[in-house]
């Protein structure tokens, strides 16, 4: 059944082209389906050559006859999301794709959209009969029966009751396993790999607790400004665009319990566990300076576009350990990263002693890969230094794994939920940073390209060395 017809609603956005689009155009390359057609949908008067000509540019080497391909498959239909009677068009013109190019009827909806737009989106599709609740494939006595799921982009509201509404609209229409909830992040090679690490290498799990781990970073930053997005990142800011989602989903696969099984329903039963048990300590929250100058910004904003954040878990586990989140733009590098600092040995030594403790460390991005610093004696002394136990992701596997979006839409082709982010989830990690925003911060200023406001170790009582 690898075979379906993805349908883009917001088909001329960035996130279409930039990120979706080439995805669909790697799937054809890597043979991952054998049918398919492309339709984008959009309220905008354009056509489809003119929305993967400016996509194309975000392939790199990409080869004339698999976008000769795609070009052959794709389609445009002019929607206006809020006009009920433009979806039985709609509903026809899908149908009619479908028969053209002899596919089974299993279809992606894809919400390209802003999240005030997923609502009635949801209510169109499903009143106009376009998309169904549908009996699961694995329950169903034709388990050739066409399929038809529905992927809602990040971010998922915009704070707890708007969360709750959209998924009460969601599950009220259709049934869970047809519903995705997307965090690219998820879909990142190395992210998905950090439940394989711990649960499949028996080195870790004995010391993954307060007993041996002193505290845990998780780092999000990027060089890169707003870029354009003025409008819709002065609503968010950094606590709502980077923390809710990306940066609260990989905390929960770091300190998640041990699932029953590395599958959809029991990740996601103990990451849920987790997010329900955070607690929130402290914040320094910054904004980089010429960020009230920006298109579409208020001059007046108060808007963070930096925010380091002291968490944590009140269970057995990890009772007493400090969860530091750093983010922000325009600062000196690029990079996603978790550190996991281990406690101070007692020192045998009379004099040499470790200056740092061990640390695992997880390179999400740019360069992917994970190291264990330890603790080893130099030639001719008896002075310590650390040295990295390193693993290079690229280095065994080679420079062209595949993307986020890639492996995501691979992933609701087969019905794997896995990565994806499921309704309390969503709401509980909106529970949090509700209770983050209504504190009153002071808003620091810092400079584009440094490391954020001079204030950020002011985060705790002690001093925080900060690994990226």
């Amino acid at each position: 059944m690898n075979q379906a017809t993805f349908i883009i609603l917001g088909a001329t956005g960035d996130l279409s082209k930039r990120k979706l689009i080439p995805a669909i155009y790697k799937l054809i390359k890597h043979k991952k389906i054998d049918r398919f057609a492309l339709i984008g949908a959009s309220i905008k008067k354009t056509d489809i050559k003119t929305i993967l000509e400016n996509s194309k540019k975000f392939i790199s080497n990409s080869e004339e006859k698999i976008w000769k391909k795609l070009e052959n498959y794709s389609y445009f239909f002019e929607l206006d999301f809020y006009k009920s009677e433009k979806y039985q068009e709609f509903k026809k013109f899908i149908k009619e794709i479908e028969k053209r190019h002899k596919l089974k009827g299993n279809k992606i909806f894809y919400l390209a959209t802003l999240p005030e737009h997923f609502k009635e989106i949801t209510k169109n599709l499903y009143e106009n009969k376009i998309v169904t609740k549908y009996d699961h494939k694995n329950n169903c006595k034709d388990c050739n029966h066409p399929w038809s799921r529905i992927v809602y982009e990040k971010p998922f509201g915009h704070d707890l009751k708007s969360a709750k509404e959209i998924n009460k609209c969601i599950r009220k229409l259709f049934h869970e396993k047809q519903i995705y909830r997307i965090d690219h992040y998820l879909g990142k090679e190395l992210v998905s790999n950090i439940a394989l690490v711990r649960f499949t290498n028996r080195i870790f799990e004995p010391l993954w607790n307060n007993k041996h781990i002193d505290s845990i970073q998780i780092i999000l930053s990027e060089k890169i400004g707003i870029e354009g997005r003025g409008k819709f990142y002065d609503k968010y800011g950094a606590i709502k665009d980077v923390v809710q989602n990306h940066m609260l989903q990989i905390l929960s696969l770091i300190a998640m319990e041990q699932p029953k099984k590395l599958e959809a329903k029991y990740i996601r039963d103990v990451k849920a566990k987790i997010l329900k048990k955070l607690i929130f300590k402290n914040a320094i929250l910054g904004q980089y300076k010429g960020y009230t100058e920006e298109k579409n910004v208020n001059p007046k904003s108060k808007t963070e576009t930096f925010a380091a954040l002291k968490l944590e878990i009140n269970n057995k586990r990890w009772k007493g350990v400090p969860f530091y989140l750093k983010t922000g733009k325009n600062l000196d590098k690029k990079e996603t990263s978790v550190h996991i600092k281990f406690k101070m040995v007692k020192c045998l030594l009379t004099q040499g002693c470790p200056s740092d403790s061990n640390y695992l460390t997880i390179k999400i991005t740019p360069s992917n890969g994970f190291y264990l610093e330890l603790n080893s004696k130099e030639p001719q002394t008896n002075n310590l230094i650390p040295v990295e136990m390193n693993f290079c992701h690229s280095c065994l596997f080679g420079p062209n794994t595949p993307e986020a979006y890639e492996n995501l839409l691979f992933d609701v082709i087969k019905g794997d939920q896995s990565t994806f982010v499921r309704s309390d989830e969503i709401e509980y990690s909106w529970k949090l940073i509700d209770s983050i925003k209504k504190n009153k911060y002071k808003i620091y200023k810092y400079e584009k390209g440094s490391k954020g406001p001079k204030e950020i170790n002011l985060l705790d009582n002690k001093i925080i060395r900060w690994r990226a």
